[in-house]
């Protein structure tokens, strides 16, 4: 990261969870489009949590995304005929600042937190939880997101590092490096990735510790050049930088990046240089049919960052489980999740069975163990493949 201020547009999902393993700032958005709608019930208040114009990270197009879901559910009569009203809250990448969300959440009563980004999952889940308010489509960075029942998460979190790992051992590597941040949770997604590649019968990776100061990615190149694959978690313009860097370098690396890491913002930035890099996220690629209806709703949202497509399909998610209700309160969301068991988003992810925790101690709310792998090709993100259960690489 560079010793200057860092404003990257998003910075890749994997690398945050590494980094984590006004007032509130919230903005309210009354769902312009169900403006002509005769609501049968009174309105019900949702919240987004997301950093806008914070030092490190600026993140608009998740509100954006939250802005055009409510819209949509409003146009369509809202959830069992009440009106949406949301809070856009701007956490400013700070843990007083989130703390200030959650609790502006519980005063304003609302009856979910959906989607959004946040390295502060440990300040909000406790909050959320006292009050009993559910979180539908948190980051799953923290052990609160992992382990707390308000917690509903639809990515794979830190369990999907040992896909990647799999994917990289399955696809030949002899020899693969992990270029990560120099942070002590680096510690344990090295342990994630090398699980994975173990399951795929390959030698442990070489860990290439990254010092957050880094600017000039020559040598972090060089280094990642000594192996046949690079297994890469760094926030997106670091990651730009190190492809770039191994370009002019001549390396011949085969990249794979953690989740949320292959976008438009970052392929346009590499060009052709990561041309074959691969990465694992937990909905179908953004070219697919069934993110026609979200780019209807908003053509200001780069659908191919996944904590867009997670804030999206969290709003989707949530209108499925309370099909048919019309008593709309934080309990009764709950209670409807808890018994929700093919929880499809309109068809962009796997179905999600929210009555079975996942077998694992540290990872039990991570409901969605079903990744899907994407590549860049020709400066555009492609899936490659159908979904992939990870259940199994923890096995024993």
């Amino acid at each position: 990261m560079p010793s200057t201020i860092f404003r990257p547009r998003y910075l890749a999902a994997g690398t945050t969870l590494l980094l984590a393993l006004a007032g509130c700032g919230g903005t309210s958005h009354d769902g312009g489009a169900g403006g002509g709608k005769n609501f049968t019930g009174a309105p019900v208040t949702v919240m987004t949590i997301a950093p806008v114009k914070s030092a490190a990270m600026n993140t608009p197009e998740i509100v954006t995304a939250a802005e055009a879901a409510v819209d949509t559910i409003n146009a369509a009569g809202g959830l069992g005929g009440h009106e949406v009203k949301l809070i856009a809250c701007n956490d400013g990448n700070d843990a007083n600042q989130a703390g200030d969300c959650a609790r502006q959440a519980v005063s304003a009563k609302a009856v979910a937190v959906l989607g959004g980004f946040t390295t502060n999952g440990s300040t909000i889940v406790p909050i959320l939880e006292k009050a009993g308010i559910p979180w539908i489509g948190d980051p799953a960075f923290s052990a609160e997101e992992l382990s707390s029942k308000v917690s509903y998460p639809l990515v794979s979190g830190a369990a999907a590092f040992a896909g990647i790992g799999a994917r990289a051992g399955r696809d030949g590597c002899a020899s693969i490096s992990m270029v990560l941040y120099d942070v002590p949770s680096s510690e344990k997604a090295a342990q994630l990735i090398n699980l994975g590649i173990a399951s795929a019968k390959g030698q442990p990776a070489g860990h290439i510790k990254v010092p957050t100061t880094t600017t000039d990615f020559s040598s972090v190149a060089k280094s990642a050049g000594n192996s046949d694959c690079a297994i890469v978690g760094l926030p997106n313009d670091q990651v730009v930088a190190l492809a770039t860097a191994a370009r002019t370098l001549g390396e011949k690396t085969r990249y794979y990046a953690l989740q949320g890491a292959l976008n438009n913002q970052v392929l346009s930035g590499a060009r052709d240089a990561l041309d074959g890099a691969t990465s694992a996220v937990n909905f179908v690629v953004a070219t697919d049919p069934a993110w026609n209806a979200a780019k209807a709703a908003s053509k200001k949202v780069d659908w191919t960052y996944p904590y867009n497509q997670n804030t999206w399909a969290s709003y989707q998610v949530l209108t499925q489980a309370l099909a048919g209700a019309t008593d709309i309160s934080a309990a009764s969301v709950t209670a409807a999740l808890d018994k929700t068991t093919n929880a499809t988003a309109g068809g962009v992810t796997a179905p999600i069975d929210f009555t079975k925790e996942f077998p694992v101690p540290g990872l039990n709310r991570v409901f969605n163990p079903n990744i899907v792998f994407v590549k860049a090709q020709g400066g555009a993100v492609v899936q490659d493949g159908g979904f992939e259960n990870l259940t199994a690489l923890f096995a024993g």
